[in-house]
């Protein structure tokens, strides 16, 4: 059978998308310096640019703003820098993130149906899965990988004074931080959960189990206070959607009473002192660099860490120092929209008429969920994998609101909603702010 061109140019991406999460260079060195990545996201972007062109148009924008806050955010780059008369750093952030738009936008262009939805979802969960069991096959020394190096980390002292350390897994590429690690464990096991409840596969889902010991030991590998924040903000919203309030709050607290006993570290979460008050002044250094007329524009993107000597390890305070209040409140709207359409789906009472679109929101709520409260400990407001999640919501939102009745965009950015989404990125900037003023301990 023939393959048309939309359906190449959704393989080519599927492909291309792999590489990201699976980067072929880094398990065999020879690769090195051949640009595979680059090569196929343009090869599927040409394929498809009548579909592109078509999520461009103003109308198109106003019905699914989360493209338009991912447009938002690279303009916001480039003014960062023009507005303290960095020109070449323009240059360099428009280059930079014109990358990562250009992969939101063939996303969001060659997954435009359900069935390619669920083959997306299949793949990113096959991927992540390969990704984690290389990273774990390295640490537990079973397969060597030469790019590979995981984080040693002072834990304390013995009895006898002796230094005790921590070895915390980290993954291939952009997802060498075992915070970052954790996201995609995370995701990774609801992707998979999300197979696994899948009726469609009837017997042949019980393979999605397999996935599940690996992930397991993956995320106590990590040792991660921020995956767990992660952990438990996905499982609120994943379980607050299927089961309903009460169910997700009587888990929540059972989950707060036994994580103690089981994680160890994870579970040992102290903001007044370690790196937790070291990631707060970091906040505050920040806010201090905008208190002034940068506030719009900001400090200039990829400028933190000259202003700190670190990156802020918050998204949102990073978005807003390095990207002023406007390009702040741009990123923070990827996911606020997001957000806002899943719950105008459950607040309306929509039904979407289509059963796998059904099946999966509570994983789409509790991936959401995984990356807001992750990147309250991360720094990712550029990087491609933060833009598989925004994009996979955009893409569900465009296809569910072909399977309302009628037909029409999930939302529509008019002026109301205008002013829920300025007043929610205010509100956002003001917590982080508050947060920092009273947590900071110099």
């Amino acid at each position: 059978m023939k393959m048309t061109p939309s359906q190449i140019g959704f393989a080519v991406f599927l492909v291309a998308n792999a590489t990201i999460y699976v980067r072929p260079w880094e398990i065999y060195p020879q690769l090195e310096g051949v640009q595979i990545y680059l090569g196929l996201i343009l090869l599927a972007a040409f394929i498809s640019y009548r579909q592109i062109q078509q999520h461009l148009r103003p109308a198109s924008l106003l019905a699914q703003p989360i493209t338009l806050c991912v447009l938002g955010v690279f303009v916001a780059v480039i003014l960062s820098h023009v507005s303290n008369g960095y020109l070449s750093g323009a240059v360099k952030g428009a280059t930079m993130m014109f990358k990562t738009v250009f992969y939101y936008l063939v996303l969001v262009a060659t997954v435009d149906t359900t069935l390619r939805l669920r083959v997306f979802v299949i793949s990113l969960a096959l991927c992540g899965t390969v990704s984690i069991a290389v990273a774990l096959a390295d640490y537990h020394n079973i397969i060597p990988v030469e790019s590979l190096t995981h984080i040693k980390e002072r834990a304390g002292y013995s009895a006898t004074g002796i230094d005790q350390f921590l070895i915390r897994l980290c993954g291939l590429g952009m997802f060498h931080d075992p915070n970052d690690m954790s996201l995609l464990i995370i995701t990774t096991g609801l992707l998979c959960l999300s197979q696994l409840f899948d009726i469609q596969w009837g017997y042949a889902r019980l393979l999605w189990l397999l996935p599940f010991p690996i992930l397991l030991q993956a995320m106590l590998d990590t040792h991660s206070r921020g995956g767990l924040i992660a952990a438990a903000a996905a499982g609120m919203a994943y379980m607050t959607l299927r089961y309903g309030k009460t169910f997700a709050i009587a888990a929540a607290g059972c989950g707060v009473l036994v994580a103690p006993l089981v994680l160890g570290r994870m579970a040992n979460i102290d903001l007044s002192e370690g790196t937790g008050q070291q990631r707060i002044r970091l906040w505050s250094e920040g806010f201090q660099a905008i208190q002034s007329p940068k506030i719009l524009f900001g400090i200039g993107e990829g400028m933190y860490e000259a202003l700190a000597d670190y990156v802020a390890h918050n998204s949102y305070v990073h978005a807003f120092v390095e990207l002023g209040l406007i390009g702040g409140s741009f990123f923070v709207g990827c996911f606020f929209f997001a957000a806002y359409s899943l719950y105008r789906i459950s607040a309306d009472r929509e039904i979407v008429y289509d059963e796998r679109l059904q099946h999966f929101q509570p994983y789409l709520a509790g991936i959401l969920a995984a990356w807001c409260a992750g990147m309250l400990s991360l720094s990712r407001c550029y990087p491609p994998p933060t833009y598989t999640i925004i994009g996979l919501a955009a893409a569900y939102f465009n296809i569910a609101g072909v399977y309302l009745h009628p037909p029409r965009p999930v939302i529509w950015l008019d002026k109301p909603l205008f002013k829920r989404w300025a007043t929610g990125c205010g509100l956002v900037f003001l917590a982080m702010f508050a947060a920092t003023k009273l947590l900071a301990r110099f």
